[in-house]
């Protein structure tokens, strides 16, 4: 499992691109789906669709008909389990020695990197707010809430997050609200960029909850974009009733919206944020999708599928 996508991209360049930076973000599903150079990397579903290369509708009915269906499911589940850093993406590991590598990271991010960063003096105020994130992933960021239970100000805690999305440690989605006809929601949502990570911080095992799955399936979508220089743009949307939608993607011409369900089992109900959406938007939506755990394809009407999410992302 290696990091290729952009050194690849980098050996065929020219020198003249040596001054240019180039992100580099935890493997993504199709990066994880291999074991060498040699193997061959093959576009996600997700990639597919947002190139005009695949129809949905033509997918198979169920996940576990597709015949890469164990290598893209035993992929995912590594992928939640264990995140993406490339230290830890060796097979041969145990998971003691993962959960060590994990740490030694997260313990050299504190007490170098962000040090570095910052010039924190007392890092204990910025490992409150590290926590608080963990345990808040995928929710909407009030800072004066933060700040009363992390013992800081609201500038710091504006100051902390913003060092947390500068070293590649969350992804911050904006509210989208283009709209001026509609009450929506305005404050971002935090989003952990690596599952892996995440459990370090809060030292725990076991399967996720469910914001910690949406923010797993989330961050993989926002590194896809990334390393595939794919033209979207990611927010968020939440009118003042409830109405929400996990991820509005965001194109010069049209929107995908996306929807991230754990549960094992998807029903119409779990369309009904996604239903009428376009009412709210001010561009044509190209797709909504559900992602989840629910290994059958479900076509809920007006534009909306249910697939699996390691179907769509690998």
């Amino acid at each position: 499992m290696k990091r290729r996508v952009i050194f690849e991209e980098l050996q065929n360049r020219n020198s003249t691109a040596l001054g240019r930076t180039y992100e580099i973000f935890p493997l993504i599903l199709p990066e994880l789906m291999t074991h060498s150079f040699e193997n061959k990397i093959s576009p996600s579903f997700f990639h597919d669709f947002v190139k005009n290369k695949i129809v949905p509708e033509e997918i198979m009915p169920d996940f576990k008909l597709d015949p890469l269906y164990a290598q893209k499911q035993t992929a995912f589940d590594f992928y939640i389990q264990n995140g993406g850093c490339p230290a830890v993406s060796d097979l041969n590991l145990s998971p003691e020695d993962r959960t060590s590598l994990l740490s030694m990271y997260v313990k050299t991010f504190l007490e170098r990197d962000i040090r570095d960063l910052a010039s924190f003096r007392d890092l204990e105020p910025f490992v409150r707010l590290q926590r608080y994130l963990a345990n808040t992933t995928g929710a909407l960021i009030n800072y004066s809430h933060i700040a009363k239970d992390t013992g800081v100000t609201v500038p710091t805690v504006q100051r902390y997050v913003k060092y947390m999305e500068l070293s590649y440690q969350v992804v911050s989605l904006p509210a989208w609200f283009s709209n001026p006809l509609k009450r929506l929601v305005k404050a971002p949502k935090v989003h952990f960029l690596d599952n892996g990570i995440l459990k370090t911080v809060l030292q725990k095992n076991g399967p996720p909850t469910g914001n910690e799955f949406e923010s797993a399936v989330i961050a993989e979508i926002y590194k896809q974009i990334q390393t595939y220089k794919l033209p979207y743009s990611c927010s968020h949307l939440r009118t003042i009733d409830g109405r929400e939608v996990d991820l509005l993607l965001e194109a010069s011409d049209h929107f995908i919206a996306i929807e991230v369900k754990s549960s094992p089992h998807i029903n119409k109900t779990d369309a009904r944020h996604l239903f009428n959406l376009q009412e709210i938007v001010n561009k044509p939506l190209k797709k909504s999708f559900i992602l989840s755990n629910d290994t059958s394809t479900h076509y809920f009407g007006d534009n909306i599928i249910a697939m699996h999410a390691a179907e769509f992302l690998c």
